[in-house]
């Protein structure tokens, strides 16, 4: 049995890695090591994470690499949660506010209806078939809403979701019952968490540890990450790991601006979007890993869901997919596409 885990683990990584190159290589696999470019490039870029934080560091080594392959040419100014509110930053790129954008379905609700199908609730059970659905997706045209303004330049899997409790453990499907969760913006969230009988509750995540100490939640929705970074894990005695939901994020560039660019230089954007991607998905992994037992051993009880409670959330999580009003805002064909891909 463990050699079957180990073997599987490795078919996962495999294909992940694979996907991973194909996805961010597309037509742009080799780049010169530096070109010298007769126009200077000024560009700005958001990202809603705040200055310093580890999910930041690729944006930083993208925007050197592009100085120094470019022998400063292309400079890119960073704002680190420092300009707009991170659910501004959607438009601000489309708008040209700005010419680069990190971004999350959780902040730009409404923006991304197709690419937020590929967060539900239960949809994937690993990372590596999530980010194949996604470039496969992306190749076949259906996530017009990011390509028809923007250039994707990497798309990163962030991390699973899982449920954080003040005083409460949480082992079955009753548990919830009552409970106020806080929880992303996003309407099919919202419906998911209604349906384990508990009482969402959206918020703007700088508000999170005020309303957990003042107890105004009873918990959260959300990753390893965040969670310890931001400090919640302080306010938080449970954990149960259900990995309920997978996130991902985008780095976008104006198409406008992208398309202005000579085959040589869109070749470094794409090369030096490939090695940043590439280089943070393996650091947040380690970081996930490692935040689980740091968590731990600050007093927090990591409860993994079990299966008959992972059974009746995916039940839940079905109804959503297939509700009439779900398939009535995203269309059945793209309802029918998401629940082929989940039985293949």
């Amino acid at each position: 049995m463990k050699g079957k885990k180990v073997l599987s683990l490795i078919v996962h990584l495999t294909v992940f890695v694979c996907s991973l190159l194909i996805f961010t290589g597309n037509s742009y696999a080799a780049s010169p090591a530096t070109i010298s470019l007769s126009k200077t490039y000024n560009w700005k870029m958001t990202a809603f994470f705040p200055a310093g934080h580890n999910e930041n560091k690729q944006l930083v080594q993208f925007i050197d690499t592009l100085n120094k392959r470019t022998n400063g040419a292309v400079k890119v100014s960073l704002y680190e949660s420092t300009l707009g509110s991170p659910n501004d930053h959607w438009d601000m790129l489309k708008n040209n506010a700005v010419q680069l954008a990190f971004l999350a379905e959780g902040y730009s609700v409404g923006r991304m209806p197709v690419g937020s199908l590929l967060n539900l609730p239960f949809e994937f059970n690993n990372m590596a078939d999530m980010y194949k659905t996604y470039a496969e997706w992306l190749k076949a045209g259906h996530l017009k809403e990011m390509t028809d303004n923007f250039k994707v330049v990497f798309y990163k899997p962030t991390m699973f979701q899982h449920f954080f409790f003040r005083n409460k453990k949480v082992t079955k499907l009753e548990d919830f019952k009552g409970l106020k969760l806080r929880v992303p913006e996003v309407p099919i969230y919202i419906a998911f968490y209604k349906g384990l009988g508990s009482l969402p509750t959206p918020m703007a995540i700088t508000e999170v540890p005020t309303a957990l100490q003042q107890k105004t939640v009873d918990g959260q929705d959300n990753g390893a990450i965040i969670t310890y970074d931001f400090g919640f894990h302080q306010f938080q005695k449970y954990m149960t790991r259900a990995n309920q939901i997978y996130s991902g994020s985008q780095l976008l560039i104006s198409k406008k601006k992208f398309d202005s660019l000579t085959d040589a230089q869109k070749q470094i954007v794409m090369t030096a979007a490939k090695n940043a991607g590439i280089a943070q998905v393996k650091m947040n992994r380690e970081m996930v890993e490692g935040y689980y037992k740091e968590m731990a051993a600050s007093g927090v009880e990591v409860i993994d869901a079990t299966p008959a409670l992972s059974k009746d959330m995916a039940v839940v999580a079905e109804k959503v997919w297939t509700d009439p009003e779900t398939v009535k805002s995203f269309g059945k064909e793209t309802i029918d596409r998401i629940v082929a891909e989940k039985n293949k």
